[in-house]
């Protein structure tokens, strides 16, 4: 069972995946006629995605092979 998958990390890789894809769709509302809340919506998005990169980076599994 050592090769079964990190539930967690795959979670945090689809969640920060979801959430870069709505990050990119809410940047180009920006350019035009930006509503009230567009701005807060793409920063938070933001900051969403960089934060479960991060998770994603500090769960990551090990690499397997030598090292060489």
């Amino acid at each position: 069972m050592q090769n079964k998958p990190n539930r967690i990390f795959i979670g945090l890789l689809l969640a920060m995946s979801l959430a870069a894809a709505a990050l990119v769709l809410s940047i180009p509302a920006l350019f035009g006629s930006p509503g009230p809340g567009q701005l807060w919506l793409a920063a938070g998005l933001g900051l969403l995605t960089a934060a479960l990169g991060t998770g994603v980076m500090l769960l990551r599994p090990q690499r397997r092979g030598n090292g060489s």
